[in-house]
């Protein structure tokens, strides 16, 4: 079952399903994916208004897609278990004859003349595109706050961040504005959104998934991956976009398997700073069903590290990321993209495989990590706004202390829903051994259906 909206509309059900339950129904034509686009796009013209997660829609394009995939549908031509579900794209994604801005000035008036590869994987599978979901400047931060449009607020509370960079996805879901999305990470910019949400989202294994940044993240840091409100609909959509030659994957039915007992490391404290006491209880609560589902769950300290160690792999990756007009970037972005151009590449890779070696370490004997996704709840808007430049990364580092080291390992990691705390949604953070992204997801439809 999917997790709850953050607004729910008892006069409207459809939204309370699942995407691949709406899918069914498309397919056996109970729905169509117009009716169902165009539910969405009145879902998004009442709601984003005040939340700010699109920042571009496409309400005529989607619902002409709808209607080639209806067509298709009654000519007995299914694109796979989304069939006619609609998504949307994060905007550092090209979509061919949209805006590209990658969340900045410096980009404002772009249009893609393409589609990328993940919008054609996308396509491949059927899904009806809304439009274009917000993110934070090139990605950098774990908060949607940009000079090129309003900040991305919680739906649960707007007056809170709805995290990033991936925020606008993270906000969309919760309010049930799209059923499920591609999002990206590359320090936890899938889950931090989903924790503070409270939806669900998976950074894949290394290189599961096919994506245009190569040249740039040399490390392979950053990954492409869903983002949901259920476990099968999670599963769904990297199959979706897994394979560049369009054949499913197994990841769906891994998921619907009963996953052997597994070992269980659990760490409640960041490498620097400390949780939550509320939150901490959460995660608490989830080893403790662990448990009784007869996983063995252990107890580890915590893996020590700072953002001083992690800020030069990142600033140097934000470094090679080619922009048009750097004077019209935030000053926290130039700022953080002058200091990458003052670390050599072998001090770069020196700092990312002691990383590395850290996080392997702390898997040792385990087959599963578990942690908080994010220390703390959503901070308020604006939080970071006042700060001095260089202090900015430091500050907004605490909420990404438990997410960085599996971009780093290149190990699958999900955040699930792990309660409420003062009525904002908290995430527990799963962390599997590279290549295991299908049994993580059948341990996390153990935790959350049973």
């Amino acid at each position: 079952m999917p997790v709850p909206l953050a607004r729910p509309d008892p006069e409207q059900p459809l939204l309370a399903l699942s995407a691949v339950e709406q899918a069914a129904r498309i397919r056996d034509g109970a729905l169509t994916s117009q009716a169902l686009v165009a539910l969405y796009l009145a879902r998004v013209a009442a709601l984003d208004p005040e939340l700010g997660a699109f920042v571009h829609v496409r309400a005529e394009a989607a619902l002409r897609e709808a209607r080639v995939l209806d067509a298709e549908r009654d000519a007995g031509r299914l694109r796979g278990p989304l069939h006619g579900v609609p998504t949307a794209i994060k905007d550092l994604h090209a979509l061919a004859w949209a805006p590209l801005r990658f969340g900045s000035r410096a980009w404002r008036y772009l249009v893609a003349p393409y589609d990328d590869t993940l919008v054609r994987a996308v396509r491949r599978a059927g899904m009806p595109i809304l439009g274009k979901t917000s993110t934070s400047e090139l990605a950098l931060l774990p908060v949607v706050e940009t000079d090129l449009h309003p900040p991305t607020r919680n739906p649960w509370d707007p007056t809170r961040s709805a995290g990033g960079s991936s925020g606008g996805a993270g906000a969309a879901l919760a309010a049930g504005m799209v059923p499920v999305a591609p999002g990206s990470d590359g320090a936890g910019s899938i889950r931090i959104p989903s924790a503070l949400n409270g939806v669900l989202g998976l950074k894949p294994s290394r290189g599961l998934v096919p994506d245009d940044t190569a040249a740039i993240d040399v490390h392979r840091m950053t990954a492409v991956g869903p983002m949901g409100r259920s476990v099968q609909d999670l599963a769904a959509l990297l199959d979706a976009i897994a394979r560049p030659d369009g054949v499913p994957g197994g990841t769906l039915a891994a998921c619907a398997r009963t996953p052997p007992r597994l070992r269980v490391g659990l760490v409640l404290d960041p490498p620097f700073g400390q949780t939550e006491p509320g939150v901490k209880a959460a995660i608490l609560s989830v080893a403790a069903r662990l448990r009784d589902l007869g996983h063995a769950v252990e107890e580890r300290p915590r893996v020590e590290g700072s953002v001083e160690e992690f800020a030069p792999i990142y600033q140097a990756l934000f470094a090679r990321i080619p922009v048009l007009f750097p004077g019209k970037l935030q000053p926290v972005t130039r700022w953080f993209r002058e200091q990458g151009r003052r670390h050599s590449a072998a001090e770069v890779a020196r700092r990312f495989e002691a990383l590395a070696a850290r996080g392997q370490a702390a898997m040792e004997g385990l087959e599963l990590l578990i942690t908080p996704t994010v220390p703390q709840t959503a901070p308020p808007v604006g939080a970071f706004a006042d700060l001095p430049t260089e202090a900015v990364f430091a500050a907004v580092g605490r909420l990404g202390a438990f997410t960085a080291i599996s971009n780093v390992t290149g190990s699958p990691a999900l955040s699930l829903p792990a309660g409420f705390v003062d009525g904002l949604p908290v995430g527990v953070q799963v962390v599997a051994r590279p290549g295991k992204d299908g049994e993580l997801l059948a341990v996390a439809r153990e935790l959350l259906e049973g």
